[in-house]
């Protein structure tokens, strides 16, 4: 029976002599100065577990400020923007984008351009002069894309061309080392002189772009070391004098650089009067961007904003999706921080469960008790907490200052800091809370007679917790097969929820069921069932990280196999490909080969690789793309209520439909061959599985599209043929399918030419060849206008399925350290409350080594039951997500549940050996005898 010594009210302790009472909130401000003073000398006084609970708030509290410090300072903070676009002296940044331009207050973002054509500079520059406040300047720049060649490197970088010589240019380009440019001269950053190996004085190449329209290469001397963040990211400084030339014209392509074949234009702002929102909006009309610095500090308010009129508003529920999952993720990992710290303020608690006793005899209350005990987990969070606040800002100092080549101080987002930071302090007093409790309900006359008293356990959070936990992973599974984010969120965090819940019953279950165990692990088991409130937070964090780490090895194997099936079969590996683009495109019509062509390549081909072979025709079904009319033959899909497997083609890559009567078969690595082969043969198509329809037939799609417009000039045709499916329906695609027997293409009149050449080489070419040969191809056929190849070449690679090792091991290793501490913070516990019994044991005559057993499988018991449960559990939320994946939209069977056995057979296998092997070595064998009072 529990007794407590009833406090004496407050009437019967009152004298004449005391004090007026001082208001409402004085029992309140008494009891948690006590308690706040007696949580620092608790500290104080147990300096292990006070730095081990410091470890685990400060930990979370220094990624989370870092993390938002780093992103704030490098993405979103204005004072970033100011920086990065106009240096310390520009009010503002112009760049030309189109007449009727709509602009975010930062000019990050923008839409809407009235009306095409050129633009003269001349007149833009006036009507921008017109739009500027009285007192500004326009200064005219020029930006590219050049190469600086040094002694045998060559390096590609932004090159800004502008007046240096009024004040304010100088100071928003700081030199490191040197000077700034002046004619014949250029000044590249620290980083790119380290990178090609060159020095002030020495002189560099410049080389264009491969698209630019002037070719020219000039030398220059370098005048100066740049600091490596400059304005828009320039690494390449030159004169007025230089050699860009920016042009008199600007288009709608001027925003990058009319296509890249000439200088962009950019305009740089000085003067006094800022440049205001209102100008521009005024600017915005004549198609400039405007970055300025005036709008960063103080931006116009949403409704003064056209841009933001012009865009959609984000559904309700597209939010709710993102951050209910985001939210549920969150949760989860708290839940995990907290399980982790609730044991050591348990210790701490029953090694100062006698100093709480005389509290309680000496008139303190329940309440008085449990503040008591959150007072050392307040104390503790908030030095913890704001430890690793102050971590966390150093470390993006760092990183601040080295991306800035110097010391820069962050831009601090003081409120997310300060909630993360209550988060930690919240953090701490709840992993106190039930330990908090647990004290308030001792038998205080017992504890002070050195006994413990009898404890008891409800049934009802047990139930509760299973049912729970049922229905909260049943209904995961369910909203992962509708596709609902929010609800699948939901019911996870309800699940493990539930399974924390009914840790306890488990427990009490296990225990009841311990006697044919040997003697450690009966005690273990039974100390374990009758001391659930230290156990079964301990469990429950075991059981949290490992659901985790199931979760996440599941989801990464699905992924990967989902990712390989999303890949395309081009052909045999080893062989190597040569094919111009499958359809015409701005400055490339070239998508056919003709006999010139093929003579040609088969010449470039012998010569850079000799081994290649005797080169293949592969016909297709196209017109030449420089006709005037192009024929398009496509592969029309019987299955249209699923989501197919992607395609993906390298250079060199031979899309279907291919023209073939059985003999590109095992070249083309079609699955099933002998059945192609015989499909081909008896003049049937062959066809991935998402190609025939129920009856056996499979049906082409020919359309007749005007090249200069690509646009259909006829409503085209359809033709149907017997067929054979061939390869999986979830992937990976055959790139070179539908296979059309030559006498269906005769027999219904398609357009049949060479679409490319295939060659089986001895040894698969190396990459030096590789490059070469490609080299050779664009010296005679060049280049498109974004500097891609028209005639392309490539090796046949085979679809990739990544093992995805590195990942497993951080997956397993972060569960294992977190399973671990919360083992072998439970185990010290326990062998701390038992060690009354491990003396008796050791007083009639038990080994030395039966304590070291029984606190391993004290340990082994927690790590067991976690272990299993939560990497079970956590297969089911892997699950989900990956079904969730698969029907979130059109059901995509490209995605299936993949459960990675034998990593988690290891988890369940190792994680326990290791648990029980540590707690073994770190425990001593000898106790020494301790007195105990009989009662």
């Amino acid at each position: 029976m529990v007794a407590t010594v009833p406090s004496p009210s407050r009437a019967t302790l009152r004298t004449d002599t005391d004090e007026p009472r001082r208001g409402p909130g004085a029992r309140f401000r008494g009891r948690w100065r006590v308690a706040l003073r007696y949580g620092a000398r608790d500290a104080r006084r147990h300096k292990g577990r006070t730095a081990l609970v410091a470890v685990m708030v400060a930990l979370p509290v220094a990624v989370g400020s870092f993390a938002a410090t780093a992103l704030w300072s490098l993405s979103y903070a204005p004072e970033i923007k100011i920086r990065t676009e106009l240096g310390s002296e520009f009010t503002a940044g112009l760049s030309f984008q189109g007449p009727g331009y709509l602009q975010a207050p930062d000019g990050s973002t923008g839409l809407g351009v009235e009306q095409r054509g050129p633009v003269a500079v001349a007149d833009l520059e006036a009507g921008v002069s017109a739009a500027l406040p009285a007192g500004s300047t326009l200064h005219r720049a020029a930006k590219a894309q050049l190469g600086v060649v040094g002694t045998d490197r060559r390096l590609s970088g932004t090159a800004l061309q502008l007046d240096l010589e009024f004040p304010e240019a100088a100071a928003a380009f700081p030199v490191r080392d040197g000077a700034l440019p002046q004619d014949g001269e250029v000044a590249i950053t620290a980083s790119m002189a380290r990178q090609i190996g060159i020095s002030l004085g020495d002189e560099v190449t410049l080389t264009p772009n491969r698209l630019a329209a002037d070719q020219t290469t000039r030398t220059a001397t370098v005048s100066g070391l740049l600091k490596n963040t400059q304005v828009i990211d320039a690494s390449i400084l030159l004169p007025a004098t230089g050699p860009l030339v920016a042009p008199t014209d600007v288009g709608d392509t001027a925003a990058d650089g009319q296509g890249g074949t000439q200088p962009e234009p950019r305009w740089f702002v000085t003067g006094d009067a800022p440049v205001t929102w209102e100008d521009v909006v005024a600017m915005n009309k004549l198609g400039v961007r405007v970055v300025s610095r005036a709008v960063l500090s103080d931006p116009p308010p949403d409704e003064a904003v056209p841009f933001y009129d012009e865009i959609p508003p984000e559904s309700l529920g597209a939010s709710v999706e993102t951050w209910g999952t985001a939210a549920a993720v969150v949760a989860i990992a708290l839940l995990e921080a907290v399980l982790l710290i609730g044991p050591s303020f348990a210790v701490s608690a029953r090694r100062s469960a006698r100093s709480l006793a005389i509290v309680a005899a000496n008139g303190g209350t329940v309440r008085t008790l449990r503040a008591v005990v959150l007072g050392t987990g307040i104390v503790i969070g908030v030095l913890a907490a704001l430890g690793g606040a102050v971590l966390g800002l150093a470390g993006t100092t760092v990183l601040v200052s080295v991306l800035a080549d110097g010391f820069v101080l962050p831009v601090v987002p003081w409120l997310p800091v300060l909630a993360i930071v209550v988060v930690g302090v919240l953090l701490a007093a709840a992993g106190a809370w039930l330990p908090a409790r647990g004290a308030s309900k001792a038998d205080v006359v017992a504890v002070l007679a050195g006994r413990r008293g009898e404890t008891t356990h409800r049934r009802g959070p047990a139930v509760v917790g299973a049912v729970l936990a049922a229905a909260g992973f049943g209904g995961a599974l369910a909203a992962g097969v509708a596709g609902q984010a929010m609800l699948l969120a939901a019911g996870i965090v309800v699940g493990q929820i539930g399974l924390v819940l009914a840790c306890g019953g488990i427990v009490a279950l296990l225990g009841r069921v311990a006697g044919r165990l040997p003697l450690s692990w009966r005690f273990a088991l039974r100390d374990a069932a009758r001391n659930r409130s230290r156990t079964a937070p301990a469990i429950a964090a075991v059981l949290v990280a490992c659901a985790g780490a199931s979760a996440g090895l599941v989801y990464s194997y699905s992924q990967a196999l989902y990712d390989y099936r999303n890949q395309s079969i081009e052909a045999r590996p080893g062989t190597l490909m040569i094919a111009p683009e499958a359809w015409p495109s701005p400055g490339n019509r070239l998508t056919t080969f003709d006999e010139t062509i093929v003579a040609k390549v088969s010449e470039l081909v012998a010569d850079v690789i000799p081994d290649a072979g005797d080169l293949t025709p592969v016909r297709v079904l196209r017109t030449p793309g420089d006709a005037e009319t192009v024929r398009r033959v496509d592969l029309v899909l019987a299955l249209t209520d699923m989501q197919g497997p992607g395609m993906s083609s390298g250079p060199g890559g031979i899309l279907g439909p291919v023209v073939d009567d059985g003999a590109l078969v095992d070249v083309f690595a079609i699955p099933d061959a002998d059945a192609a082969k015989d499909a081909l043969r008896d003049g049937r198509l062959v066809t991935s599985p998402w190609g025939l329809a129920p009856d056996g037939t499979a049906r082409l799609s020919e359309l007749g599209v005007d090249s200069a417009t690509d646009t259909p000039i006829d409503d085209g045709r359809e033709v149907t043929a017997q067929g054979t499916a061939v390869g999986e329906l979830v992937g990976p695609s055959i790139l070179s399918l539908p296979l059309v027997p030559p006498q269906v293409a005769e027999a219904n009149d398609l357009p049949v030419s060479v679409g490319g050449l295939v060659a089986t080489p001895s040894a698969t070419p190396s990459r030096a060849q590789v490059e070469t040969l490609q080299s050779r191809l664009d010296d005679v056929y060049g280049e498109t206008e974004w500097g891609g190849c028209i005639v392309c070449v490539g090796v046949a690679e085979p679809p990739q399925l990544t093992s995805g090792w590195l990942t497993t091991l951080l997956i397993l290793g972060g569960t294992g350290l977190l399973a671990l501490a919360a083992a072998w913070i439970a185990a010290a516990l326990a062998a701390t409350e038992a060690r009354p019994d491990l003396a008796t044991l050791a007083a009639v005559g038990a080994a030395p080594t039966t304590r070291k057993r029984i606190v391993a499988a004290q340990a082994g018991t927690i790590v067991v039951i976690g272990a299993v449960l939560g990497l079970t559990s956590g297969i089911a939320v892997g699950a989900a997500f990956v079904l969730q994946s698969r029907f979130r939209y059109l059901e995509d069977p490209t995605w299936s549940v993949v459960v990675p056995w034998l990593p988690i057979a290891v988890a369940v296998v190792a994680l326990p050996l290791v648990a029980v092997g540590a707690a073994w070595l770190v425990t001593r064998g000898r106790l020494a005898l301790t007195r105990r009072v009989a009662g």
